[in-house]
């Protein structure tokens, strides 16, 4: 085993020392979504191995104790307990708020684009990266042009499987992402029961993490933060798991969601290490199996892409003119990000309350402190990013990934402040000898529930936030009504008008490859556009300088125009002066 390792080692070294960065990229680009395929294949294979798991856990969760009523699904008897039905009612009302009370919208601009076109590129021709140049001949897709993406593609290629069952369309990214959601508050419920939770602090934990504000807001996006909040959760309830019974079932899932969450965001691979912390802490007498570090192994091997992906973007500048990480970001972030959970201005300060009471409650001391170290990861790293503070444009959604261990403590602060309560309320319990802290939990839901009512504007507002280029996207879209479905684009955001079926080029060809214009001009029949959009009105910009070359060389012919303050967008048809 130990010969296996060095062998990987000394390979996976000869590759980053001796491989160029565009012979990497070249590689990465088809090598990145069929090392997803082989993980995401070995998940469904995982949990299949789990059936018996599984099927264990929806009993607990869902049906009544040794009830012998009428059989259910997959031969489990039993009527829906109340645990259950208060689970799946707060499993609904999330869902209902996540898809009604949110604006369904991009946040991000011109990202989300950006990945829903690099998922389009993975379903139809199995590669990934940004199409800068993309035609479609009667339905099908064909990406000419493609560079490889600094953000990793994990994201991108979840959506990738819905766009191959469904076909390309951004409903059903978003709609995924909602369900991503949903999962997720799934997810935080068994982390509180596997760590010792009771039936409280499991619902609290699943309730606190549905009812963040920015969780809810971020679900009805196309970002890639609820996902990789999804996973980080994921490989944590694995680890816990793993840990309380040493079943190489859980561990070979473990290693299959490796990857899986290395590939979400640049930094989602913090919580690998996590693992690793967590297991020394809890159990690390299984470390000395055998079966530990084959399965270790396989997931070495898994993760190797996305090793390379972060040496060949390591020299990408990541929109900074300076450093990307730096201690002196501390105090200007800190400052945003630490009362960020304590002021009740986008963060419910009686969560956070909740947390620390589960946080400095009896029982359950070093799982509580390695999710105290969980949250303490994935807050404290953009603490020392140049753009890590929450108010730095739309960066609050880099909150997400800290909410998950915070949801939990804050289940079982949940519990511990409804036993309390129940120790001083002996008057309020339950005739028949019910559950005593059944009421004061109650109460307290009604309680965190009221409070946390009034962020329900905050949910429900677009806001100001990429005003310009929102509009720009609306106009976008609108504006193709108006053209040939048959016809090319020149666009700085190809990957926008490429997700919506229409053929689409970067700009810069219009200057630098005229002949080229010429071609697809002859191909088109004259119907070649040019998109004056966000990127023509920003102010001193390289980009604006394109537009205003392009406007001197070409005549422009307006399809659609449209106005919003002091920003111009318009569908112009070209001709050669």
């Amino acid at each position: 085993m130990a010969a296996l390792y060095a062998a990987f080692a000394v390979g996976l070294a000869w590759v980053i020392a001796g491989v160029s960065r565009f012979r990497m990229e070249q590689a990465l680009t088809v090598w990145v979504p069929w090392n997803l395929r082989i993980a995401f294949l070995l998940l469904i294979l995982g949990l299949f191995a789990c059936r018996d798991d599984l099927k264990a856990a929806f009993r607990d969760t869902f049906l009544r104790e040794g009830e012998t009523g009428r059989t259910g699904v997959c031969g489990i008897p039993g009527r829906l307990s109340p645990r259950g039905a208060a689970l799946l009612a707060l499993l609904a009302a999330a869902l209902v708020l996540a898809v009604f009370a949110t604006v369904r919208t991009h946040r991000i601009f011109f990202d989300e684009d950006i990945y829903a076109g690099m998922a389009q590129t993975i379903a139809a021709a199995g590669k990934t990266g940004i199409c800068s140049y993309g035609t479609f001949e009667y339905g099908e897709y064909f990406p000419h042009q493609l560079s490889y993406n600094k953000d990793p593609s994990g994201w991108p290629f979840l959506m990738s499987l819905v766009f191959q069952l469904f076909g390309t369309n951004e409903l059903y990214a978003f709609l995924l992402n909602n369900l991503i959601y949903g999962i997720g508050i799934l997810v935080a419920f068994f982390i509180a029961r596997t760590i010792g939770g009771g039936a409280v602090a499991s619902w609290f934990a699943a309730a606190v993490f549905a009812l963040v504000p920015h969780n809810l807001i971020w679900s009805n996006t196309l970002a890639a933060e609820p996902p990789a909040a999804l996973f980080g959760g994921i490989v944590a309830l694995l680890l816990f798991l793993y840990a309380r019974n040493g079943r190489a079932r859980h561990l070979f899932l473990l290693a299959a969601a490796a990857p899986m969450v290395c590939a979400m965001r640049p930094e989602s691979g913090l919580i690998l290490f996590w693992a690793a912390a967590a297991l020394l802490a809890l159990r690390p007498g299984l470390l000395g199996k055998r079966g530990f570090w084959a399965i270790g192994l396989l997931a070495a091997v898994l993760v190797a892409p996305q090793v390379l992906h972060t040496v060949v973007v390591s020299g990408d500048s990541w929109g900074a003119a300076g450093p990307k990480f730096s201690f002196g970001f501390f105090v200007k972030n800190i400052a945003v990000n630490g009362p960020y959970y304590m002021n009740n201005a986008e963060f419910p300060a009686a969560f956070t309350f909740l947390a620390l009471w589960g946080l400095l409650s009896a029982g359950a001391r070093r799982e509580k402190a390695l999710l105290l170290l969980w949250f303490v990861l994935f807050w404290g790293i953009f603490l020392f990013f140049y753009a890590g503070s929450y108010k730095y444009g739309a960066d609050s959604r880099f909150a997400l990934l800290s909410f998950m261990p915070l949801a939990v403590l804050a289940g079982l602060g949940g519990e511990a402040v409804a036993g309390w309560a129940a120790g001083r309320m002996r008057d309020f319990a339950p005739p028949g000898g019910g559950n005593p802290i059944a009421v004061p939990a109650a109460a307290l839901a009604i309680v965190v529930a009221v409070l946390w009512a009034g962020f329900l504007p905050l949910i429900r507002t677009e806001g100001q936030e990429a005003w310009g280029a929102r509009y720009d996207h609306r106009f976008a879209r609108e504006a193709l009504a108006k053209i040939p479905e048959r016809s090319i684009v020149l666009t700085h955001v190809p990957t926008m008008f490429l997700v919506w079926g229409r053929g689409a080029i970067s700009p810069n060809v219009a200057i630098s490859d005229q002949p080229l214009v010429w071609d697809l001009m002859q191909r088109y029949r004259g119907h070649v556009y040019f998109h004056w959009g966000y990127w023509c009105n920003t102010k001193g910009d390289g980009n604006r300088q394109i537009c205003g070359e392009i406007a001197r060389k070409y005549e422009l012919e307006p399809a659609a125009q449209a106005r919003e303050q002091d920003y111009e967008y318009g569908l112009y048809k070209i001709r050669f002066k």
